[in-house]
């Protein structure tokens, strides 16, 4: 999972959902009506909730999993028990030194505040850490603590990593799905094959044909809906190269509404990448340290 799931995710946000919720407005449309008077991002909020199991939801109503009087500690606590969630918050603070007695800062640099600017702007809603000329720096100790010294095992990891896992390929298999009732509508003896299945170092995931039974190399990407943003490796990025109109990004958004889902209505397909994403700055924006990619407009 990746930095993403704290997109638009903000603390002051999540209280004002979880306080609707207590007072029993616990239909969805009656929560975004009174929620959207003076907050955003409703979709996003509501999503970490439910995916933290602070809320739970049923035929369009919301219940609470579990209440408290006090709903940062609720949150701490729900997120430490999320291992994907913590792993990340984890990872984050390792990067914290300490350079007084209690006093706890960071430096990053451009490229890595980039790729954590979700979770950062995530921790400073939640007046965990603040930014100061350049540094960041720790603000809740206690909380802090609480991650640094919570462990995980192996096994809960290797769950954590597949599950992970599986929201790639299951959007491969969408993909893969929809593919194959086209490709067959074209020709029905060629095949479009799961590449990656088997080789993950192909460079693309599936192997398909266009309208002109030419092949086409299929990679796909799971993406936020509200900036497409996704990793590009270099094999991925010389294999596109080297297949120019032939070789397709599928960028599959997920669907707001429920996380485990894809809207296959909004996909993007994009081939000739140089032309389309790399020389469109108007459109792109790229990290070319790590082809870290997002198009510009609707990142927060």
């Amino acid at each position: 999972m990746s930095y993403e799931v704290f997109e638009n995710v903000d603390y002051e946000n999540l209280e004002s959902l979880f306080k609707l919720a207590r007072k029993d407005f616990r239909n969805i449309s009656d929560i975004k009506l009174n929620y959207s008077k003076n907050h955003g991002f409703l979709q996003e909020n509501l999503n970490f909730l439910i995916e933290i199991e602070i809320f739970k939801v049923t035929n369009n109503l919301i219940s609470l999993e579990e209440n408290s009087e006090n709903f940062k500690d609720l949150l701490i606590k729900k997120i430490l028990k999320k291992n994907s969630f913590f792993l990340l918050i984890k990872e984050y603070f390792q990067n914290f030194k300490e350079e007084e007695e209690e006093r706890y800062s960071f430096k990053p640099d451009m490229n890595y505040n980039l790729i954590t600017s979700d979770l950062r702007n995530f921790l400073i809603s939640l007046s965990i850490i603040k930014y100061e000329n350049g540094y960041y720096y720790i603000l809740n100790f206690n909380i802090f603590d609480k991650f640094k010294t919570k462990k995980i095992s192996p096994l809960d990891l290797q769950k954590t990593l597949n599950d992970q896992a599986e929201v790639g390929l299951e959007a491969e298999k969408l993909v893969f799905q929809r593919e194959v009732l086209k490709v067959q509508n074209i020709n029905k003896d060629l095949k479009v094959e799961h590449i990656a299945l088997e080789d993950v170092t192909a460079g693309y995931d599936i192997l398909s044909y266009n309208e002109n039974q030419e092949k086409i190399y299929i990679e796909v990407k799971a993406v936020s809906s509200t900036n497409f943003k996704f990793y590009l490796s270099s094999n991925e990025f010389n294999k596109a190269n080297l297949m120019n109109k032939n070789y397709f990004l599928y960028l599959l958004p997920r669907d707001l509404s429920n996380l485990s889902k894809f809207d296959y209505e909004g996909i993007l397909k994009i081939n000739e990448i140089k032309k389309n994403i790399f020389d469109d700055t108007k459109n792109w924006q790229i990290n070319n340290d790590n082809f870290l990619i997002f198009k510009k407009g609707k990142k927060d």
